[in-house]
């Protein structure tokens, strides 16, 4: 992947190259050109997810550090 693409773009360009390869009679090449462009875009997006997930992780910890010192209201 060669530009920085937002998680949406991959995601519609990750669709698109499934709903092709459903639908048009591609040849075996080009299947498997449109297979490893899927490929890229999937690890990509994953990536991408993992990255949010570590996020919010973090976020998450200091909320709990900020409850045990007393700094933030638990609503429960």
């Amino acid at each position: 992947m060669n530009k920085k693409m937002s998680f949406e773009e991959a995601d519609a360009k990750l669709e698109a190259i499934i709903k092709k390869m459903e639908n048009d009679n591609l040849t075996l090449q080009d299947s498997m050109e449109e297979y490893a462009k899927a490929c890229e875009l999937l690890a990509y997006c994953m990536n991408e997810l993992e990255a949010c997930r570590g996020k919010i992780e973090d976020i998450n910890e200091r909320i709990e550090k900020l409850k045990i010192e007393g700094n933030v209201a638990d609503n429960d």
